[in-house]
């Protein structure tokens, strides 16, 4: 569009801190479809008597939304959100086809990639370290909240 407009074509993903910009753009872009259908489908599943009561009780949309509907999709929420942090960390893919990690946009599985292609395998070895750890709290929390919800029923 520039180059349509009579301006010279600019390359966004050598540009920092652009390009960083537009990675996370995609990845926003990848995830919103998962996100909202999960959400979509629990949202249609909070009860409508749920919504008319809080409403006969006087609250406005605001109210019945933070007071009825989150806390009735809070289990789609933790899944979206566990789903969309875990794909975060290891956005290897995007980063990977459209910039391979050049003009400061590299992330930890595309550097443990590197590494084991450089024959580095150690370093590739403390990368996968690294994000596993910071993957296993997600976890931790996610398995905690399975067994609570066992406990309820």
């Amino acid at each position: 569009m520039i180059v349509w407009l009579g301006g010279q074509p600019i390359n966004f993903l050598a540009v920092e801190p652009w390009n960083t910009l537009f990675l996370i753009v995609v990845l926003i872009w990848v995830q919103t479809g998962f996100a909202m259908v999960v959400l979509s489908a629990a949202i249609k599943g909070v009860p409508v008597e749920q919504l008319e009561a809080a409403q006969l009780d006087g609250t406005n949309g605001w109210q019945r939304f933070i007071n009825v509907v989150v806390p009735a999709i809070r289990p789609s929420l933790i899944v979206v959100l566990t789903t969309i942090s875990i794909a975060s960390l290891k956005v290897f893919d995007i980063v990977r086809t459209m910039t391979a990690g050049a003009n400061g946009t590299s992330v930890i599985a595309n550097e443990m990639y590197t590494q084991f292609r450089s024959f580095e395998a150690g370093r590739s070895a403390a990368f996968a370290v690294v994000l596993f750890l910071l993957v296993m709290p997600i976890i931790i929390y996610n398995a905690r909240q399975l067994s609570k919800q066992r406990e309820v029923r």
